[in-house]
């Protein structure tokens, strides 16, 4: 009978133990974390998050992250929960996303707080447990590109061996040009500067002749406008002269038709024409 009994103290104290550890390691998981849970469901890769890594508000840690799953329905699409203290405050436009944790290496997720006016974000009872939606960070964004990147940047690597490798032939040639081209001009760099100074001797000489010329130019369009000034000045003294013949010319022959026998005879003097101004 006292063996029976120890076996069953024994029995009892394993199962006291059992529970106990059962009801650590519930609570470890439901409340150490935090006290409320959320899901967040990113789309894309989630590279350095697992399970324990931080979840941060506003840049303070608040949780740990609890799990992470593929969604079934989608398989690009991860789903991630987090447990938090009571006190963080969700609200209903706050937003997630992963942030790579610096040298420390891994990556762990941050929640924004949201605006002031928002609303809570709690369970009910067709969501047990609320969904936190995500935020697609540029980073990420990048990461998930740099594979692609990556290929197109070794096909064009690829092509390129192959295009210098169908034309290394010619590329030879080319490159023999003008190491040829660039030992000529060497050995004619003298020749060359000679040339040069040649043309700028030229260019200094042209350019001193052009202001001569422009000179000379000027000189004889200045003598060519006073010849032409007093030739103007000419003419018009010479049609002022002919206006004054043309109206004594005029004043004759009125006298004449008045009385023919009297202007012929002498009845009357004409006067002698003068000139104005003598």
């Amino acid at each position: 009978m006292e063996t029976k009994a120890n076996y069953l103290m024994i029995g009892g104290f394993v199962l006291g133990v059992l529970t106990l550890a059962f009801m650590f390691v519930f609570w470890m998981s439901n409340f150490a974390g935090g006290g409320k849970r959320y899901f967040i469901t990113f789309e894309g890769s989630v590279a350095g998050l697992t399970t324990g890594s931080s979840v941060g508000f506003n840049g303070i840690k608040v949780g740990e992250v609890q799990s992470l799953a593929l969604d079934l329905e989608d398989a690009r699409k991860v789903q991630v929960l987090i447990g938090v203290d009571d006190a963080t405050p969700v609200r209903e436009n706050s937003r997630a996303n992963i942030q790579s944790m610096g040298l420390t290496g891994g990556s762990g997720v941050q929640i924004s707080a949201g605006s002031p006016e928002s609303p809570f974000l709690v369970a009910t009872d067709d969501n047990p447990i609320p969904v936190i939606k995500a935020d697609r960070a540029l980073g990420q964004g990048l990461f998930d590109a740099a594979p692609a990147v990556m290929n197109n940047a070794n096909t064009l690597l690829s092509k390129l061996n192959d295009v210098v490798d169908e034309n290394q032939s010619s590329i030879h040639t080319t490159v023999t040009n003008v190491e040829a081209f660039t030992t000529m001009m060497n050995e004619r760099k003298e020749d060359i500067s000679a040339a040069i100074q040649d043309l700028r001797g030229a260019a200094k000489s042209f350019k001193e002749l052009s202001d001569k010329l422009q000179v000379s130019l000027g000189d004889n369009v200045d003598g060519l406008t006073r010849s032409a000034k007093e030739s103007l000045q000419e003419f018009g003294n010479a049609m002022r002269e002919g206006r004054r013949t043309a109206a004594t010319a005029n004043r004759i022959l009125e006298k004449f038709e008045e009385n023919p026998k009297g202007f012929l005879l002498g009845g009357s003097q004409v006067p002698e024409y003068t000139p104005r101004g003598q």
